[in-house]
């Protein structure tokens, strides 16, 4: 029988709501990033804190995501990672990242992004491939005969695609199978925000409370940081709707802020 509305009005008004908790939760865990690091910059800050050896971030809680520790704090830091992917899976929880959209799950998570890439070049049986920012900011992919200088392919995008090059009819019609191979494997290795799968990536098996992921603790630490700072950006540039599946994402990562802070304070 469905709960008449006078208890429906006190059922929602008894939710509660973890976005004011995580972002305090954050700001504590900024202030203490930005004082360790020394960095000037938000992405220097992070870097240091997931992967100096001098991290505390590194040194306290990496041992808790090792599948020998079955301690109460590990456990409960695993039951809010495995709650908070779990959640993520249900939704297809969206931002925008230099320019382009992004998925928030660490099934689809940025833990290496290229900095300051600029230029690439590969040289393959006659061929070379390069790709490089040109002005304005834009992408210049090229395919160019080492001996002739004949230029097999040429696209000029706005930013980062993959997919627009592979789709370009230039790509098909212009290049022979192994040299469409060999553009694949070349421009795929410029993508300047390379995703991981961290559950399902073939790596040594995780077990995380309710969840087994396929990654090192290492790796994982990255992808946790880089989904709670993507979750972060997302409350400060208004990309959060009062979707209720949304929010409940919040609480999790509340938690894994907080186990966190616990660790490196």
């Amino acid at each position: 029988m469905a709960l008449p509305p006078h208890a429906q009005d006190w059922m929602r008004k008894a939710e509660i709501d973890y976005i004011g908790p995580f972002v305090k939760a954050w700001a504590a865990f900024n202030a203490w990033y930005r004082h360790d690091s020394g960095q000037a910059t938000e992405r220097a800050m992070l870097d240091w804190a997931i992967r100096h050896n001098n991290s505390r971030l590194r040194r306290h809680v990496l041992p808790l995501l090792s599948n020998e520790n079955r301690t109460a704090e590990a456990e409960r830091l695993k039951l809010a990672i495995s709650d908070l992917q779990q959640k993520l899976d249900a939704i297809q929880f969206e931002v925008t990242v230099k320019g382009r959209m992004e998925r928030v799950s660490l099934r689809e998570v940025c833990i290496s992004p290229l900095l300051n890439w600029q230029r690439d070049q590969l040289e393959r049986n006659g061929q070379r491939y390069s790709a490089c920012k040109i002005q304005g900011g834009q992408y210049e992919v090229n395919v160019i005969s080492i001996r002739t200088g004949a230029v097999k392919f040429q696209h000029i995008q706005a930013q980062y695609d993959a997919n627009a090059v592979y789709s370009h009819p230039d790509f098909t019609s212009n290049l022979t199978l192994p040299q469409q191979t060999a553009l694949r494997q070349f421009y795929d290795a410029c993508n300047p925000r390379p995703v991981t799968d961290l559950v399902l990536g073939g790596g040594p098996a995780l077990n995380i409370s309710t969840m087994q992921f396929q990654c090192t603790a290492t790796d994982l630490l990255a992808g946790l940081v880089e989904t709670l700072y993507a979750m972060r950006n997302a409350l400060l540039h208004g990309e959060v709707d009062p979707d209720p599946q949304v929010l409940a994402c919040y609480e999790p990562a509340y938690r894994i802020v907080m186990a966190s802070l616990a660790r490196v304070g």
